[in-house]
């Protein structure tokens, strides 16, 4: 940006609707960077000039697409940035919970060094389930691959001719999770998806399964995952998203010692931050240099399909 002599305003940790609607009424950007905080109507109608919206990932669960696309905003993601520190992020929890490294890691720093009552799992063999098979469930297929676990996919909108070798696709849901021995959500956060592991669901998964949600924590019933761990129906989950961010401190599932949490950082390596930056400033200042954007990173494409994008002089007027 600095490059193409933008200028810049940042928003504050915490900003609601009212509060960066309020910002961006003050700056007037033509583009907008979007991490956290709900970018409402509100929001994208305060800036009359404002040409442009990039979340910085993928996740647009934050953002009204309906508004965006009838006010002729593109809204864009930048989808090759993290995929990678996601699907790794997601084995290591996998790893945490089947090993019970986290419950090593208490033991030992406590004092502790009796080994009779520890026992972990191996993956070797085990069953791997996908809900959702994007870019992080492909990359988390191929870095299980050396397990040798049978690998199903969970995904209605998937193609049989997009599965790679050795990879099956399951029609019905309810069919895959009593076949599982871990079960990890990839699923974008949508009407559709909201609640889509409930209690059925839940009460189909072995005793002895693995829940692991690096996706969205809307998509799972939490009051219902609740019940199911405080019941010992299933062996353990690792969560990194919940579905109120932050969590109330005295949410059940941080005081049980088979659960094992993180505050929503699966994408948030070193170099994934970095790339989200530069390709999210990518993404807008192509769009204001009349560039259409690749098709991979626009959401709603009804609003630069069939119709030539203005160009913004960059150098001289561009507000990001």
């Amino acid at each position: 940006m600095e490059e193409h002599a933008c200028q810049v305003a940042f928003g504050h940790e915490g900003d609601d609707a009212t509060a960066i609607a309020r910002r961006v009424r003050q700056f007037q950007p033509v583009g907008l960077i979007v991490r956290k905080g709900w970018i409402t109507r509100e929001v994208l109608e305060a800036s009359p000039k404002l040409r442009a919206v990039c979340k910085h990932g993928v996740g647009v669960d934050n953002i009204d697409i309906k508004a965006a696309t009838e006010l002729q905003i593109p809204v864009m993601i930048t989808p090759l940035a993290n995929f990678e520190s996601v699907a790794e992020h997601t084995l290591g929890l996998v790893l945490t919970l089947v090993r019970n490294i986290h419950r090593q890691h208490a033991h030992t720093r406590g004092g502790g060094w009796d080994k009779t009552d520890y026992q972990g799992v191996d993956l070797l063999g085990k069953t791997l389930g996908l809900v959702g098979f994007g870019r992080i469930g492909r990359r988390l297929c191929d870095l299980v691959a050396p397990f040798k676990m049978q690998r199903l996919v969970y995904d209605p909108y998937l193609s049989p001719d997009q599965l790679p070798a050795r990879v099956l696709q399951v029609a019905d849901l309810h069919v895959m999770l009593p076949l599982v021995d871990v079960l990890s959500i990839h699923a974008p956060l949508t009407p559709e998806t909201t609640g889509l592991i409930g209690r059925r669901e839940l009460a189909l998964l072995r005793p002895q399964a693995y829940l692991v949600n690096t996706a969205r924590g809307g998509i799972i019933d939490e009051a219902a995952l609740i019940r199911v761990l405080q019941d010992g129906r299933i062996r353990g989950a690792a969560l990194d998203t919940f579905r109120e961010e932050p969590p109330e401190p005295g949410n059940p599932l941080f005081s049980m010692d088979h659960v094992v949490v993180t505050n929503h950082v699966g994408g948030s390596s070193g170099e994934a931050l970095g790339k989200m930056g530069v390709d999210a400033v990518r993404n807008i200042l192509d769009v204001l240099s009349g560039k259409k954007p690749d098709t991979s990173t626009i959401v709603n494409p009804e609003t630069v399909e069939g119709r030539a994008l203005q160009t913004v002089r960059i150098v001289e007027e561009a507000e990001v």
